[in-house]
Order: C-alpha cells, then structure tokens, then sequence
C-alpha cells in the first residue's frame, strides 16, 4: 500500500496524451496560446459525472513534471497547477535542495510566455 493520499476525489476516466498542435488553442493552466506545431498535454476525464478536456502548455506540464520528480506524492489538480506546485515547492524545499528556486524558475518562464501570449 502506498504512503501517499491526496484529499481530493480521483476522476472516473483520465485519458492523458502528448499531441502536436495542429490549430492554436489555449493552456488552461496559464491561460497562454498554444500555437501550431507544439506539443502540448491533451486530457479526457469525467470528475464527479462532468465531462472536461484540458489542454496544458509544455511550459506548465515542465513545471509540473519538474516538482513531481523531486516530491513523488505530489498532489495537483488541473485548473490549479501553478499553486499547487508552488505551494508543494515551498512545502518540501527543506528536504529536495533546488526545488523552489527550480519552480519559481520554470513559473517565471510560463508567465513570461503566457504574458507574450496575450499582447
């Protein structure tokens, strides 16, 4: 049995998938375009009987996959990633070395993306 738990219900299907963008869409962690030809994070999933798609920019998925490595019960949730790993970050910094300044560091670059996004 494992030693993690996340106080949050798990969805009835999760469908995740790295896709190539073929038209532009929108991150919906950051808010910022996704264009033409990048890769981006696809997911299906049905939370408590609602149907959603959520499309996540490479920059926010970097940032998610960077915490998640340093702190392997992380628990996040999508429309709420960029608090979840920066409070994760803050929480574990004493025992992973780097770690906040390494999700600060990827937050920074997601926002500056994000802010080029909207001019």
């Amino acid at each position: 049995m494992s030693g993690c738990y996340c106080d949050y219900d798990m969805p009835s299907v999760y469908v995740a998938e790295t896709r190539k963008a073929r038209k532009e869409h929108r991150c919906a962690e950051c808010g910022s375009k996704i264009g033409p030809g990048e890769r981006y994070e696809h997911v299906f999933g049905i939370w408590d009987g609602h149907l959603d798609r959520v499309k996540t920019c490479g920059r926010c998925v970097d940032m998610r996959d960077f915490v998640k490595a340093h702190v392997p019960c992380f628990c996040w949730e999508h429309h709420n990633l960029h608090e979840c790993c920066i409070d994760t970050a803050r929480e574990y910094s004493h025992e992973a070395p780097g770690l906040l300044f390494g999700t600060y560091r990827r937050s920074i670059r997601r926002a500056s993306k994000s802010m080029e996004s909207r001019q």
